[in-house]
């Protein structure tokens, strides 16, 4: 090729790319967006693309709701494994058990908590009494001694005011010459006696002190078998303080201790000689009962016993405020035991003949509820109402079902004769 053809053609390709390489015809405007309008348009489109899932989920979820209502309950509902674990715990519904420990209705105290709060209210108590000239034990308190001008004593206590009341068990302080109070502290104070009621082996002693911790009276009355209980006395007199675990066994007990018919709570926390007297706490620390008694035979384990504290309440008030429980029945004698015998002028018993117990009138009380009704010495008590007697144990028993105003028929036996008599019972008071 030619030089010159050669440029020539040279000069169609180059005009060939100029053409090409000339602008297109422009469309619409292309402009720049700005940052600011970038993020609300994002933001825009979040919302309603939120609105609209949530709308299309609520639908769903009310679906499956209605859907699972209508079917019969899962079989694993209310398992620990059954999901609700993962929700979040604001979601959770709050179970009766702890609505009730927020509410304060039971009781989250360990057993020490227990013992930390109760301990304080129980005391040892230390007595002399006169001697019996040989070693003794009353009851159950604690007794020991000799053939010596006194002997001593111990037992448990629980205090019921800051001010120094105390309530224990009657056979723990009866006859006692002289009483002392030793505290948790191990402060000691001499105690007085402030009244007595025998009938339900309990009593109340007086200390001259203040800033006491007092027990909580609880309701033994919603006390269950089963329920955990703890016991604090004063066992042997010298382990003051001693705190034993173990459950209600048994409600509304009908025992008869050393004669005298009670209705008692039994539990098998350990308790001693020495623990009379003492409390027995619940599970949130409050007074249930005061322990009394316990099974004595060798063969007998966890047998326990004790005064429900509803029936100690009235009893602590009258006693407190007048020595004595009020309105109880008084009679007006002095009695002994006896056997009816057939060379005794031909007695016989209401109840059958020779060999029948009953009691006889040792004395009458002048102006008392039985000098009013006609008994005399030496007369036989052989039935009060419809209820055979036959000690001294039995009379007491009998006159303790009714209250002061009440009236009974005695049935006694005179020169061996029996007639009835009516009797309207009097109040009884100490100085009776």
């Amino acid at each position: 090729m030619e030089y010159n053809d050669w440029y020539e053609r040279y000069q169609q390709y180059q005009q060939q790319d100029r053409q090409n390489a000339r602008p297109r015809k422009p469309g619409r405007e292309k402009r720049s967006v700005s940052l600011t309008a970038l993020i609300c348009c994002v933001l825009a489109t979040a919302l309603l693309a939120g609105v609209a899932g949530g709308f299309i989920t609520g639908a769903y979820l009310n679906q499956s709701r209605q859907s699972v209502s209508a079917a019969e309950p899962l079989p694993d509902a209310g398992r620990a494994d059954d999901g609700a674990a993962d929700q979040p715990a604001a979601t959770q519904p709050p179970s009766a058990a702890s609505s009730l420990v927020q509410s304060g209705s039971i009781s989250t105290y360990t057993r020490a908590q227990i013992i930390e709060m109760a301990a304080p209210s129980v005391v040892g108590i230390d007595v002399t009494l006169p001697s019996t000239g040989s070693g003794f034990s009353f009851g159950w308190g604690y007794g020991y001694g000799g053939s010596t001008p006194e002997a001593s004593g111990a037992g448990s206590g629980v205090i019921i005011t800051s001010d120094g009341y105390i309530v224990t068990c009657n056979h723990v302080v009866e006859n006692a010459t002289s009483i002392l109070v030793t505290l948790s502290d191990d402060s000691k104070h001499e105690a007085t006696i402030v009244g007595t009621d025998g009938r339900n082996d309990l009593a109340i002693i007086k200390i001259e002190a203040s800033g006491l911790v007092p027990a909580t009276l609880g309701d033994s009355d919603m006390l269950t078998v089963g329920e955990d209980i703890i016991a604090i006395g004063n066992p042997l007199g010298e382990l003051r303080g001693t705190a034993t675990g173990g459950m209600v066994s048994a409600l509304n007990r009908n025992m008869s201790i050393e004669g005298t018919n009670m209705v008692l709570l039994q539990h098998d926390a350990a308790v001693s000689p020495g623990s009379s007297g003492g409390g027995l706490f619940n599970a949130s620390g409050s007074l249930v009962g005061i322990v009394n008694a316990k099974a004595s035979s060798s063969s007998a384990e966890g047998l326990g016993f004790a005064i429900p504290v509803n029936s100690v309440k009235q009893i602590i008030d009258d006693l407190i405020n007048f020595g004595y429980v009020k309105g109880r029945a008084y009679l007006g004698v002095y009695t002994q035991n006896v056997t009816l015998r057939s060379d005794h002028g031909g007695w016989g018993g209401y109840f059958g003949g020779t060999g029948t117990s009953c009691v006889q009138v040792a004395q009458v009380m002048a102006g008392c509820a039985a000098d009013k009704a006609g008994i005399q010495a030496n007369d036989l008590i052989l039935a009060v109402d419809d209820v055979q007697i036959t000690s001294n144990d039995t009379l007491s028993s009998a006159i303790g079902a009714y209250n002061a105003g009440d009236s009974a028929t005695l049935t006694i036996q005179r020169d061996g004769q029996q007639m009835q008599v009516t009797v309207t019972f009097g109040e009884y008071a100490p100085e009776q």
